[in-house]
Parts: C-alpha cells; structure tokens; sequence
C-alpha cells in the first residue's frame, strides 16, 4: 500500500481572538485494556484514514484528540473535544455517528468494542478563544461540573472573566461550555509547552464559574493533543490535520489518497 506521512504543514483558516462557535461535542473513554503506548501509532493511522468520512460533516470547526496513558493503570485515554457552528450542526453528528456510522460492517461507531464506557455530550457554547496559533496547541485539560439553578445567563456573563484569567495565564485557548437539560458545564482548556501533569497541577480556571451556581467538578483530565482535524485549514488548502506533540507523539503513515 503506498503510505504518505502527515507532517505538521501550513495550518490556514485558523485565527487568534475569539472563535464564534454556538455548539460543542465531547467524547471521554478508555480503549480496550492491553491498548497502550506501543500501540499510539496504529492509533493514529486508523483515526488520520476515519477523519476524511468524519470532519467532513457539516459546520465542524476542529477537533482535539486526547491521549493520556496510565502506565500503572495500563490504559489508554482518549476521545474529542469538537466545535460546531450550530446547534443543528452538533445535533447532526452525534446522530449520524451513534446511528449511521459504521467502520466494521453491522457495528455502529459508539459501539466498537474497543471503545470502553464512552460518555459523550452535546454542548451550548458560552465563549470560545484561541490566544495562540493552533500549532502552539500541545496539552489540554477538560473538566466537567454539575451546577444546580438557571446557569445559561450566569456562565455567559462569567465568560469575560474566564476568558480574560486564560489569556494573563498564558494559555492557548479556553472554551466555556454548558449543558443546561442535564445542568452540566464544561471547561477545556489548552496549552502550550506543558506536560499534562504540568496544566494539571495549575489552579482551574473553574474556581471563576459562578458560585450562585454551587459547582461541583466531578470529571478533570489533562492529556496530550494526539492530534487536531483542521476542517476549514483542509478547505484553504492546508494541512488536513496537525500532531502538534510530534516527535513526543508519532505521526501518520497512511493512504496517500483523499476522500
């Protein structure tokens, strides 16, 4: 099969400041045990050749792959952090990936059996902002709260402060989400430079949520970026997709070919 390696490449249709998205889509799980450090590469084949069906879908900004491995625990960590431009859009692609999609004939894509106890979301979208350009993007952190009360107008107004504490800490981009049925909030943030126990280690950004909201953070990962899908880079006639945490992380060798 001829393979082509994925450098980093020009990143185009990306700027700095903020990023005017109204929905949000994540995707937490662990692989199948026995899934680990020795196998990122096949990891990152099979995810580079699935994004071309994937990041085509309507109003898909970018997507963040996470990769944490837990070398005592000896799993693997993965799964997404999107940005959409509509609530439609989100709506969409988790329809059509829980009930259409299907890389193993008769298995839908949630369903893989090396996906393991997936949690995934929809999301509204307080604020969003990229400080640096995406291949300065190296880390992330996400952290899921539950909030009680009416939290949509109280996260849209706290956003500035959010925002503006990211930007004075140096931090590459800040998303605020919320998920008001299941009264949820979503923080991700990322980084550049840092090791993930590094963002980790760093006072969360979450201590800002409203405290008329009485927060309560009950989900917290930082992971390396295994890579970012560059839709609308891939659309100005970019790079496709980046692996900002090469050589840490290894790049693609796949198919030449676009779909």
């Amino acid at each position: 099969m001829t393979t082509h390696t994925y450098g980093p490449g020009p990143i185009k249709g990306y700027d700095i400041g903020p990023i005017p998205m109204e929905a949000a889509f994540t995707s937490d799980f662990p692989l199948a045990a026995g899934i680990g450090a020795a196998d990122v590469q096949d990891i990152v084949d099979k995810q580079e050749v699935e994004r071309r069906v994937m990041d085509v879908r309507t109003g898909m900004y970018a997507k963040y792959m996470p990769s944490r491995i837990d070398e005592v625990a000896g799993r693997h960590y993965t799964g997404g952090r999107y940005l959409f431009e509509t609530w439609a859009d989100v709506v969409d692609y988790e329809r059509f990936t829980s009930q259409e999609l299907e890389f193993e004939p008769g298995v839908k894509f949630w369903s893989r059996p090396f996906f393991q106890d997936v949690e995934r979301f929809v999301w509204r979208v307080a604020g969003a902002h990229n400080f640096l350009p995406l291949d300065a993007h190296h880390v992330s952190r996400f952290e899921r709260f539950r909030y009680e009360g009416d939290g949509e107008a109280a996260l849209e107004r706290a956003w500035g402060t959010v925002r503006d504490e990211a930007g004075a800490r140096g931090l590459a981009a800040v998303w605020l989400l919320h998920q008001p049925e299941q009264r949820l909030i979503g923080l991700h943030t990322v980084a550049t430079g840092l090791t993930p126990a590094d963002l980790e280690a760093a006072p969360s950004l979450g201590a800002l949520l409203p405290a008329s909201l009485a927060p309560e953070r009950y989900f917290d990962r930082s992971s390396r970026i295994l890579s970012l899908w560059l839709p609308k880079s891939r659309l100005a006639g970019g790079a496709p997709s980046a692996y900002t945490s090469a050589p840490l992380l290894p790049l693609p060798s796949v198919a030449a070919q676009e779909v």
